[in-house]
Order: C-alpha cells, then sequence, then structure tokens
C-alpha cells in the first residue's frame, strides 16, 4: 500500500470513529500490529478452527460464515454449547480428547465450571490488536473482563440491556415504577407471572442484579415471591401471553424475545426500563462472552479467531447477523434491540459474582417458597 493509501485509511478510520464518540487516537491505533501478518500465516498453517456456539442460524452466520468468509482457507466447523453440547464436552475432555479451540456463549458456564476444571486458557495474551485493547474503543470506557480474579479467561463483548419487568400497557401504567420495590407493593398480590428462575437462563442477569444490590437483596425476593403469590413458568410464549392478555398484566425476568415480537406486532405489552428505576441495572453478555480453550489443538487460528471476533470488523458482522450491540462504541447501534444508552452507567451483569448470584438464587427462591407455604 502507498504511502498516502496508508494516511488516507487512517484519517478515514479517524473519522469514523470519532462519528462513533471514540478518539481519533484510538482510530489511529486499528492499524495491524507487529507480528500480524505472522499469526495469519501460521493460523493458515493450523488451516482449521473448532467453535462451539450458541444454538440459532444466527450465530452459526455470525461467528463461522463470517470468520470463514474473512479467512478463507481455515476451515470451521462448530458444534452447539447448550444442553448436549456441553456434556458431550466435558465428556471429551474426561477422555483426553481436547477437541474445541473457542467457546462463545454467557459467562456463567464458562466461569463456573470450564475454568474451574482447568479448561480456559488465560485470554489476555491472544489479544493483540491495539483497538481492542484501547479502552476508549469500549462502551464506559472499560474491557468487560468477566473474571473475578486473574487469569482473565472471559470477555464479553455485547451488553443487552434485558429488562426485569414487562407490563400490560392497557392495564398498568409503566411510569409508576420509580424502584424495583414498586413491583413489591400490595396491589399487585396474584397479579404477576414469573420466569422460574431456579434455572439459570432467562431473567438470570437482572435477578442476581437485584440479588447483589445492596438496597434491594433478598429482602426484596422475600416480598417479591413470598408475598405476592407470584405464578411460576418456564414458558417464554406463555408467560408472554398472559401478559397481554391480561391475566398476569407484570410479567418478571422473562426473555425480552417473545415479548418484543408481540411489541411488534402492536400488543398491549412493554418493559419498564431499567433507566428509570433508581437502582440502576446490568448489562448482560446474553451469548457474547469469548473464551479460548486450553488447550487449543489450533492455537494460531484460536487466537486469530479471538482477536477479529472482538475487533470492528468482527463486531459489525456479529450485529448484522444477530441484530445484538456490540459493546465497541465504533459500531453503529440503528436497528438493533436492547442496546445501551450512553451516559447511563450499567453493572456488569456478565461478571463472575453474577454467576454465583444466579447459581445461588435456586436455593434462596426454594426457602422463600417454603416458608410460604407454596410448592416447591
Amino acid at each position: 500500500m502507498k504511502r498516502r493509501d496508508v494516511l488516507a485509511a487512517a484519517g478515514a478510520g479517524a473519522a469514523l470513529a470519532a462519528s462513533a464518540g471514540v478518539s481519533a487516537s484510538a482510530a489511529l491505533s486499528y492499524r495491524k500490529p507487529a507480528g500480524w501478518d505472522d499469526l495469519v500465516r501460521a493460523a493458515h498453517q493450523d488451516g482449521a478452527l473448532m467453535i462451539y456456539t450458541p444454538e440459532g442460524d444466527e450465530y452459526e452466520a455470525a461467528l463461522v460464515t463470517r470468520f470463514q468468509r474473512a479467512y478463507p482457507g481455515i476451515k470451521v466447523s462448530s458444534a452447539t454449547n447448550s444442553g448436549g453440547g456441553q456434556a458431550r464436552l466435558f465428556a471429551e475432555r474426561a477422555a483426553g480428547r481436547y477437541i474445541p479451540d473457542i467457546w462463545v456463549t454467557g459467562s456463567t458456564i464458562a466461569l463456573l465450571r470450564l475454568k474451574p476444571a482447568g479448561a480456559l486458557a488465560p485470554l489476555e495474551p491472544f489479544l493483540m490488536l491495539p483497538e481492542i485493547l484501547d479502552r476508549s474503543a469500549w462502551f464506559q470506557n472499560m474491557l468487560w473482563w468477566n473474571d473475578l480474579e486473574r487469569p482473565r479467561t472471559n470477555i464479553s463483548f455485547c451488553g443487552l440491556v434485558t429488562p426485569a419487568f414487562f407490563v400490560n400497557t392497557s392495564l398498568v401504567k409503566i411510569s409508576e415504577f420509580k424502584s424495583y420495590w414498586d413491583f413489591t407493593v400490595p396491589k399487585w398480590k396474584g397479579k404477576i407471572a414469573s420466569t422460574d428462575l431456579r434455572n439459570i437462563g432467562p431473567g438470570s442477569t437482572p435477578a442476581s442484579f437485584i440479588y447483589k444490590n445492596p438496597k434491594l437483596g433478598q429482602p426484596w425476593f422475600d416480598r417479591f415471591f413470598g408475598s405476592l403469590d407470584v405464578v411460576l413458568s418456564r414458558s417464554q410464549r406463555q408467560l408472554t401471553d398472559w401478559c397481554v392478555q391480561g391475566q398476569y398484566p407484570i410479567a418478571a425476568f422473562i426473555s425480552p424475545t417473545q415479548a418484543l415480537q408481540a411489541m411488534n406486532q402492536g400488543l398491549p405489552i412493554a418493559q419498564v426500563p431499567l433507566e428509570q428505576l433508581k437502582e440502576g441495572g446490568a448489562l448482560g453478555p446474553n451469548t457474547a462472552a469469548l473464551s479460548v480453550f486450553k488447550p487449543a489443538p489450533h492455537p494460531n487460528a484460536a487466537k486469530l479467531f479471538a482477536n477479529w471476533l472482538l475487533s470492528r470488523d468482527g463486531q459489525l458482522a456479529w450485529q448484522e447477523e444477530t441484530k445484538q450491540a456490540s459493546l465497541r462504541m465504533d459500531t453503529p447501534k440503528e436497528g438493533l434491540y436492547l442496546s445501551p444508552k450512553r451516559g447511563f452507567t450499567y453493572t456488569n451483569g456478565g461478571a463472575e459474582e453474577y454467576g454465583v448470584a444466579q447459581a445461588a438464587l435456586g436455593d434462596v427462591i426454594n426457602g422463600i417458597l417454603k416458608k410460604a407455604g407454596r410448592p416447591t
């Protein structure tokens, strides 16, 4: 590349970053570092990569198809990391078979099961692109590491604002909720249905935020699940339908996917914005946290993938295929759902301590239900 082309490219990068709220100095760091070409060659010599991905065509497209398009000389294969995929992974490792290189999903399984088993590599040495390491390129000026202690093995690259509550807008005024405590008053007794939080899944991020918040904590759960006759279900479709039909006009801790579909159809359901509640809220990675396995069968391809995924190019691919907002500040956020708002400070709901809280909630809720004389 000629010198004038290099300068033009750097200028274009600076303009793009400035339009997205990233400093010009950060944009200039988007050049490839020394050793990058050597890494690409070594990754092609590896020739293959195995990724454990979330279940869904959009994730296959974002993580497999788009990386394969960027580096067609590397053959990428994948397996789902949900349910049976996790069981298969642990069985393989127990037999001394180390097959996958990359793990992408939420942080809880990675940090509470894989890391203690010695299955994850320290991730910091894998990251070499200056555009990744520059904290000003990321939301809230930080890399969203999830480990409680070093070595750091898991990082979130997407942040979804998962509401704790949706309401039937024909029956409930969104404006009357200024605190999480407003959902626990006696007037709502018998009018709330909730995801059963005794399994980690939908609603775990906002629930763990409440549990860890010193202004809320277990006393909030005692009042919510102990005095309001909250109906529990694991069916997200059922919970959304109940809210829309008004049978239970408040839906707690539900997956936003079904609710957003109903909203788009013009049905009377809407979220209570986290930003409206004085105690704040958390960003969850949903299925967007990255780890590298130890040992990685294809270490150079794994390193290349980790840098590609966290780069602007990789995050644009992620957003385009999943419609989920990257935590990078130099990617456009139009048309994405549950994007965080600038100027509002969120807690990192993917952090390890929140995963520990999620795991503890099952016993907490069982104890509350038993004390209230309800079946567990």
